[in-house]
């Protein structure tokens, strides 16, 4: 079996997939602006939080990210403080890996430093160890 993948027959071309990825994301953004997850619809729960009933650094998200794409900021970032910042590393990801596939690069090549990655997951641990706190229940989600 061949490793590249086809379409109709013939190799597919190298934006497929990033494409493919951007159109799900795209339809999972028109649902989430559509449906307000607080009503109901499909949206899976959060495990961590099913399995432990502490609160993780995404929990709130997709309500924060239904409330982001109707424009009421404010309420967003009551449900997580995380989400811009969350969306915004998701569209980079997305436009970095469409261009790298058109041998363009966002970053001019390089990738983030360690001690950018390491103060991303040191704020997203230490926002899940303070919305966890008895005397911080307003960073619930």
């Amino acid at each position: 079996m061949s490793a590249t993948s086809t379409f109709l027959g013939r190799p597919a071309p190298a934006w497929s997939a990033p494409l493919a990825c951007g159109c799900c994301l795209a339809a999972g953004a028109t649902y989430v602006a559509v449906q307000d997850p607080a009503e109901g619809g499909v949206f899976v729960p959060c495990p961590f939080r099913t399995l432990t009933g502490w609160w993780c650094p995404g929990c709130g998200l997709t309500r924060a990210t239904h409330h982001l794409l109707r424009g009421q900021l404010t309420d967003a970032l009551r449900f997580n403080l995380l989400v811009v910042f969350v969306l915004a590393a998701i569209a980079l990801s997305w436009t970095s890996w469409m261009l790298s596939v058109s041998g363009r690069s966002l970053l001019g090549g390089r990738t983030l430093p360690r001690w950018a990655v390491a103060v991303m997951i040191g704020a997203a641990t230490s926002y899940a160890v303070a919305r966890n706190l008895p005397w911080l229940p307003g960073l619930r989600g």
